[in-house]
This record gives structure tokens, sequence and C-alpha cells, in this order.
């Protein structure tokens, strides 16, 4: 019965192909077994930020499917991943499922470590504490300044995706829990990646929907879209804003994402070199919709990435 879904799955969207792949008349055979590397270098503004990605892990194909778009791109994948910025190092164990080519699951359980320098951690006693960048800066020495802090964070991330012709279209949600040992009896922490007030101990949720227009050129292959993300904290008891109408800490934004993937030729040792962009701009944010920031400012994202394979492909 199962494969019989895969293969109604396959004709539907038999032009399907990964989202950051080339469309090929025949597509390559895919190793049964690969060590890769996967590296992103980022900057971000709005929030500000610096960090290198790096993933390294060991993929298996689960089964044969290379006559199918929809199925071929199947594997199990046991890694860990390493990111670091100058205010903090995170180091995780992760494993990916992609029993088809239109689905992965992520899941990971990361170790957190916070320097104490910049404006990392700050933390306030309920999601009404006020933790704006221009107020995070002007207490970073005084009674409710950063210090240096730690903590585990277990992630979920699932992901759709298809192709149509040239367009792509996926979402990946997240469902992330935090423990962190935060001082002075605080409950709620600023972390800049999801750029929000988070539960010490607790749930965030957060979303990105893409709709990206692909074209091959030559050897290369530029990617051009829209994103809508959304962040989500959940928080508990103790956790909420103590007054009543407090503002809202979970954010909306939206904007244009493109990537150029220099070459594709194979599973070798340098692989998809790529440049990316994302702008985008706040549709909800307690602070960055004119409160603290002005709403025009945009969130930016700037990065390069690329793959490398260790093994022989066989």
């Amino acid at each position: 019965m199962f494969k019989r879904v895969l293969l109604l799955a396959s004709c539907a969207l038999n032009c399907w192909v990964g989202s950051t792949g080339h469309a090929q008349v025949v597509p390559r055979p895919i190793p049964q077994n690969r060590l890769v590397i996967n590296n992103l270098t980022l900057f971000r503004h709005n929030p500000i930020g610096l960090e290198n990605q790096l993933r390294l892990g060991f993929a298996h194909r689960l089964y044969e499917a290379n006559d199918s778009r929809a199925l071929r791109d199947n594997f199990v994948w046991l890694g860990t991943y390493l990111r670091v910025n100058p205010a903090s190092l995170r180091t995780a164990a992760m494993i990916e499922l992609q029993p088809l080519s239109l689905v992965n699951l992520r899941f990971s359980a990361e170790y957190l470590r916070f320097y104490g320098n910049f404006t990392f951690v700050q933390s306030r006693g309920d999601a009404g504490g006020d933790l704006a960048d221009t107020t995070m800066k002007a207490n970073k020495l005084g009674a409710l300044g950063n210090y240096s802090a730690g903590g585990v964070h277990l992630t979920f991330e699932p992901l759709i995706q298809a192709k149509v012709g040239p367009i792509a279209v996926r979402s990946r949600g997240f469902v992330g829990w935090f423990d962190m040992d935060l001082q002075r009896g605080d409950r709620v922490w600023y972390e800049a990646t999801l750029d929000t007030a988070l539960p010490g101990k607790g749930l965030v949720f957060a979303n990105d929907f893409d709709v990206i227009y692909q074209r091959p050129m030559d050897e290369a292959l530029l990617s051009l879209g829209v994103r809508v993300s959304s962040v989500m904290p959940q928080y508990q008891g103790d956790q909420v804003p103590a007054v009543d109408g407090a503002p809202e800490n979970s954010h909306h934004r939206m904007g244009l994402l493109a990537a150029y993937t220099f070459f594709d030729r194979g599973y070798s040792s340098f692989e998809k070199p790529s440049l990316l962009l994302i702008c985008s701009w706040y549709l909800q944010h307690r602070y960055r919709t004119g409160q603290d920031v002005a709403r025009a400012m945009p969130y930016v994202v700037l990065g390069f990435a690329f793959q490398s394979d260790l093994l022989d492909p066989k």
C-alpha cells in the first residue's frame, strides 16, 4: 500500500526536482553512501550577526528509485553540526529522515554556550520585559546586563517541498524546546536567531514558507523567490507577562530571497558554491515596526554556502 501511494505521488509530481538542484534530462545517479560536509557563512542585519555553520554527516540511501523524481532523493542522515559566532558556540547531534523527495524530517539535540559579551545573554522576569536593541545595549553593564549562560536546545523540523516546472514551493516548520541556565530568577531571554524573547524552559514554533522560480544558466542556477516567516514563542505560568495587555512577542516578516549556484558537477570535494540573499520586512514585531527600529529597515541575510562529498561516489 505504501509503495502505491509513493507511485501515485510520483505520477502527480513527475517534474519535481530538488529545490536547490538543476533540472536534468538524465538524473545523476545517487551514491548509496555519502559522507557530506555542508558549510554556510552568513552575515545578518536587523538584528546584526555573523556566523559560520558546519554540518558533517553520513547519508545512506534507503531504496533505489532513479526513474522517479518524487522518490529518488531518499536517505537517512546521521551527523553533527557546529555553529560559531562572536557571541556563542553551539554543537549538536542530528538525524534526518527523507523517505521521499517531497518530505524531510530533521531532529537535533544541541548544547549552546554564550560567552557573556555583546548583549548576550540578557534575560527578564517575564515575557513583558523590555528586550529592544536600544534597551539591551544600554543595560550591558547594568543590573539587567548580559552574562555567560548555557543550555540545551531540542528541535524538530519538518520540511515539505515540491517543484513543478521552474516553480519550487517549500515549507519548513520548526518546533524548538529550550532549557537555559538563566540568572536572577529570570524566566525569559533574548535569542537573536529567532529574534524574540524565548522561555527559559519551554517551546517556540516557527515556519518559513518559500515560493521560488529557478532558471538554469549553463552550469549555474539562479533562484528567485518570496519568503514568509513567522516565530511564535509559547509562554506558560510565570513566563506570561504580569501586566495585562503587554505587547506580543510573536513576529512575522515577508520579503525576497535569491540564490546563485555557480555549478553542480556531482558528488565531489567542492560542490554547489552558492551566494545567498534574503531581504524582508517585518509585518509584525514588538520592536522593529517603529517602536525601536524603523519599519522601513529590512531584515537582511548575506551568505555563502558549499557542499563537499568526502567519499568516492559509488
